[in-house]
């Protein structure tokens, strides 16, 4: 008998050492929060980890013997299965290829893979080896943000509220894979598909939905619009009415997601609705997309909202509703530029400040709102009245017909004007000079059309007014002048022609400067050197004012920091601004923009606005003015005292101090009337506290009068006459500042 013994003692310890290790790699797999996966050399799964339970349930089981591809139909983001499937058929590792599976249940996983090819002895490809992540979380928060960017670019870039919508249709669904989306809104007593996109079938479906959809008051609209909440509809089967309203199972949706847009009360406004290609539930990321979605959007068209009523406002008149001189020019302009006929009417009512002065302003608004309405009333349907501004209307005609017609219907506008108007209980009569100019017979661009229809309502005037004349081809020397003016003027800023001066204005109780005002100058090659009364009244009539506005501003600013910010901390410097350049749209952005652009500080700067550039659009001045001062900007009202500001209205304005007209400092202190009104104005200005400051201070008299009247701040030419920068520089050399002053008393 003969055997072998052998020692296997080595050999158990291997074996063990072995189960040990699989059971530790087990324990690994299964504890793990990846998993770890298996396929054979057809691509089927062959192997998942327990771990994997955990994030797809029971539907592990239903997975092993499939391909992965096999299961893309259930994939609504629909990655790049084509190429994935390439890769592993060319037998390549891959890494973090990223797709979303939906679970029987209805479940959403995004879901991460890489993975390695696995080759035996002989070098034959035997399958897949790999590990697997649930990225849901971390997915969802990133097309969260990812959504949230998109819409905010989106609003950057897009201007029109329609647009905005689609495109946003357009991004959500090819970030989530559905079908298409459509804006549904309020039309009559239904909805109605107002902005939608989609695949073709989609696009077709929404186009040929009724005007007016009837929604189920208790159905998921009805519900969504008066509850203000989102909803799903995971299982569009379930839902046959909604399927029938819809139109939605020709496309083979399965699943619809509806968003409300609310305003800040909580309102809907309207709904989004998306359709998707799976049954899915909801998932908790989308519906806090849907609430920042509704939430910016509702901003948005807030916002919109309020842009297009700041639009409207700047482009009527707040009084009459009718349009503005800028709205006129640009409905001029198309006009003129489609080379068709039109006849312009330039109306003046000659009696209007008759009712305006005795009745008061109320009374006069009044006048001049039924004006507005007779002279819609008297012209054709397709015609255009504005209103210029004051008691200046303009009538555009747009089907002009014979010179007789015409005139026939400038008499008919004249004469719907002189009927009784009742005011107070009393009946008054107006009377107006209406000027007509033709197109192109007269003048070819809005600007000049506009003149030669004010030339010939001035000639009205000088004939004893009343009446309507054509222009003539001839004006008065006056108007001449403005024309050609006006002409020459874009180019005399060009060429440097037109300059600032500053006048200096000085505390006389601290003997120091405390400011200067900029002051527009024409240095005109054959008329000499011109003052803003002789070349302003042409800008106003273009839009060439806001050009030499915005042009005073930045020299004056770019003077400013030229004389030393830090040598003269404490001089500020004044600049006039008009009604109309400071309600023009973006005037608060550009002098943010010039400050910040020259590190100016803003206390440096004070605006002057006349009291009529005040009470003119009241609302929205104030709220300008309003903002400036929040900027930091001081607001000062200049001639105070000649204009239409009440007192109740002074109380209410955001303002920082006045300027007294200089009317009211002639002949101080003799003038006894004008040291009365003066003492009232400075006694009032301490009250309300502002600063009163009296311009055009000539004589050693009427400063010591302003001085015995408790106004210590003064301006004119017994100051200083307006100087070039060059010389403004001289003076502040020989004068003490403020701050110098205080100083010298501190050192005492």
């Amino acid at each position: 008998m003969a055997g072998i013994v052998q020692d296997i003692t080595g050999m158990r310890a291997m074996q063990q050492q072995l189960a040990a290790s699989e059971a530790k790699f087990r324990d690994l797999t299964h504890l793990s929060s990846d998993w770890v996966w298996e396929t054979d050399a057809q691509h089927r799964v062959s192997f998942l980890s327990d771990s994997m339970d955990a994030v797809v349930g029971t539907w592990r089981r239903v997975l092993i013997g499939r391909r992965r591809w096999e299961m893309a139909e259930a994939d609504f983001l629909r990655p790049d299965w084509d190429s994935h499937r390439a890769i592993c058929e060319a037998h390549k590792p891959f890494e973090n290829f990223e797709f979303s599976q939906i679970d029987p249940q209805g479940n959403i996983h995004h879901l991460s893979l890489s993975g390695h090819p696995v080759f035996d002895d002989s070098s034959q490809f035997t399958g897949y080896r790999g590990t697997g992540r649930d990225i849901t979380r971390e997915k969802q928060q990133r097309m969260l943000l990812e959504l949230e960017g998109d819409v905010a670019a989106i609003m950057r870039e897009q201007t029109e509220p329609g647009r905005v919508i689609t495109a946003i249709i357009i991004t959500l669904c090819g970030k989530l894979g559905w079908l298409g989306g459509a804006h549904l809104v309020r039309s009559g007593r239904g909805l109605a598909a107002r902005e939608r996109w989609g695949y073709p079938a989609f696009t077709k479906m929404i186009s040929e939905l009724p005007a007016e959809i009837a929604p189920d008051e208790d159905g998921i609209e009805g519900r969504c619009w008066r509850e203000g909440g989102h909803a799903w509809i995971t299982d569009l089967t379930a839902h046959p009415a909604f399927t029938a309203r819809y139109r939605t199972r020709a496309l083979g949706a399965r699943a619809a997601f509806l968003a409300p847009i609310r305003d800040e009360q909580g309102h809907t406004l309207s709904l989004l609705l998306f359709l998707g290609p799976v049954a899915f539930r909801g998932e908790l990321f989308l519906e806090q997309a849907a609430e920042t979605l509704s939430r910016t959007l509702s901003l948005y068209l807030q916002r919109k909202a309020a842009e297009r009523r700041l639009m409207h406002a700047s482009m009527h008149d707040a009084l009459t509703g009718l349009p503005n001189r800028a709205s006129l020019l640009q409905q001029l302009d198309a006009r003129l530029q489609s080379n068709e006929r039109a006849a312009l009417l330039y109306v003046d009512l000659d009696r209007y400040k008759l009712i305006n002065d005795t009745l008061g302003h109320a009374a006069g608004d009044k006048a001049l709102i039924e004006v507005a309405r007779r002279l819609r009333a008297a012209l054709g349907a397709g015609d255009v009245v504005g209103r210029m501004g004051g008691d200046e209307f303009v009538a555009l005609l747009v089907r002009p017909g014979t010179r007789e017609e015409i005139e026939r219907v400038a008499r008919a506008a004249l004469a719907s004007i002189e009927k009784p108007l009742v005011l107070a209980n009393r009946a008054y009569f107006l009377s107006a000079s209406i000027g007509v100019a033709l197109a192109p017979d007269d003048a070819q661009d809005a600007q000049t059309l506009i003149r030669c229809a004010d030339s010939a309502m001035y000639q009205v005037k000088s004939e004893g007014r009343n009446d309507v004349r054509f222009f003539a081809g001839g004006v008065s020397d006056e108007r001449a002048e403005q024309l050609q003016l006006a002409a020459e003027l874009p180019m005399a800023i060009q060429r440097g022609e037109v300059d600032l001066y500053y006048q200096p204005a000085m505390n006389i109780d601290e003997r120091c400067v405390i400011g200067y005002e900029g002051l527009l100058r024409w240095r005109h090659p054959t008329r000499g050197l011109l003052l803003p009364d002789r070349f302003l009244p042409a800008a106003e009539q273009s839009n060439l004012i806001r050009e030499i506005g915005l042009w005073a501003i930045r020299r004056a600013l770019d003077d400013r920091v030229r004389l030393g910010l830090d040598a003269y901390p404490d001089i500020a410097v004044s600049v006039n601004v008009s009604a109309r350049q400071l309600t023009e749209e973006g005037f608060l952005a550009t002098i943010s923009d010039l400050m910040e652009e020259r590190h100016f500080p803003p206390r440096l700067l004070r605006l002057e606005l006349t009291e009529s550039a005040l009470i003119e659009n009241h609302e929205r001045t104030v709220a300008l003015i309003g903002e400036l001062r929040r900027l930091g900007v001081r607001i000062i009202i200049d001639n105070f005292g000649t204009g239409y500001a009440s007192l109740s209205y002074l109380k209410n304005l955001p303002v920082d101090g006045l300027k007294i007209d200089r009317s009211f400092v002639q002949d101080l202190p003799a003038d006894r009337g004008n040291a009365a009104i003066v003492q009232a104005i400075t006694t009032m200005a301490a009250k309300l506290g502002l600063q009163a400051m009296a311009e055009g201070v000539e004589t050693a008299a009427e400063l010591r009068g302003l001085r015995s009247l408790d106004c210590d701040q003064v301006q004119g030419s017994l100051i200083s006459e307006p100087l070039p920068f060059a010389q403004l520089q001289d003076f502040l050399e020989a004068l003490p500042t403020l701050r110098q002053m205080h100083l010298v008393r501190a050192q005492s």
